[in-house]
């Protein structure tokens, strides 16, 4: 089945896949890595996290590229790295990908690079950047899912990058943070309903968020999401908000609570649920088993 078919199926509740990073971070991914490395250096890991998404029910798994796009990698001195990166990420989700009917999702994650006056990108350094990458995933992925953006400029660099290339459904997903007085914006100013307005204007296929807010604080910004578009809406909250211990990171949200919150989100109407950071195989399991049993 084909993800317009599952977009398109009213009694459907589409379930992505959890979190990379931090479990890869469990593994054996150095401090300061970028995970997308072990794709070349340890597939068997990357390989292993990814079935364990399929395996735990998922409908959409996406490639381990979220930092693999042209302007991060040049930033990190690995640029020479882009072709073979996102060729090996495809490589290694083929390989334990179930069925053709368990889609992949080609991720597409932020430059690292802002605009001024914080930084110096422009959008067409943006768009020519996540083009050469969207280019090298095209002929592997069923979708894509650009997520984790906080410059509403450079999201839309990403979508039009991918319209250049690609004619597969995008997922478009930005990250906000609740001010107290004034709702939910992005870091760099953009309110929830001028993202809104502007994804409707490029027609993508599904509004989404992903990390930042826990999925508690995401119940709300879910609800705003729904009375806002009347396109499909995706969310991938984190497990909660993270603390240091130890010098790790941890997540402290159990899986039950994660999934009582998604609940709530189906029930406003949310169309897509997942986990971003400190979700785990487990979260998504138990999101299956509640799926199956609405």
């Amino acid at each position: 089945m084909s993800f317009t078919q599952l977009l398109n199926d009213d009694s459907r509740i589409i379930l992505f896949d959890g979190a990379m990073g931090t479990q890869l971070m469990e593994s054996d991914l150095e401090p300061g890595k970028i995970p997308d490395l072990l794709n070349i250096e340890n597939p068997e890991t990357v390989q292993r996290v990814l079935r364990s998404y399929f395996d735990a029910g998922a409908d959409i798994v996406q490639t381990c590229t979220f930092s693999s796009n042209y302007v991060n990698l040049d930033k990190q001195n690995l640029a020479h790295l882009l072709s073979k990166l996102n060729l090996e990420a495809i490589s290694n989700i083929k390989a334990i990908q179930p069925s053709k009917d368990r889609l992949i999702a080609g991720d597409i994650g932020p430059s690292g690079e802002f605009r001024p006056p914080v930084g110096n990108a422009s959008e067409n350094q943006w768009k020519t950047g996540f083009r050469k990458q969207v280019k090298i995933l095209e002929q592997g992925v069923d979708l894509w899912h650009v997520e984790t953006i906080s410059d509403l400029q450079e999201m839309s660099a990403a979508i039009h990058a991918i319209r250049e290339v690609s004619q597969k459904p995008i997922i478009a997903s930005m990250t906000y943070r609740k001010t107290k007085t004034r709702g939910f914006f992005t870091i760099m100013g953009d309110s929830l309903e001028s993202c809104v307005n502007l994804l409707e204007e490029e027609e993508v296929d599904v509004v989404g968020t992903n990390c930042t807010l826990g999925s508690d604080q995401m119940v709300t910004l879910a609800q705003e999401l729904v009375e806002l578009s009347d396109k499909p809406i995706s969310v991938k909250p984190n497990a909660g908000q993270p603390r240091l211990a130890g010098g790790s990171t941890v997540y402290d949200q159990t899986p039950e609570e994660f999934v009582k919150d998604i609940e709530q989100m189906i029930d406003l109407g949310v169309k897509i649920v997942g986990g971003c950071c400190g979700t785990t195989p487990t979260h998504i399991q138990k999101l299956r088993s509640m799926i199956n049993n609405r």
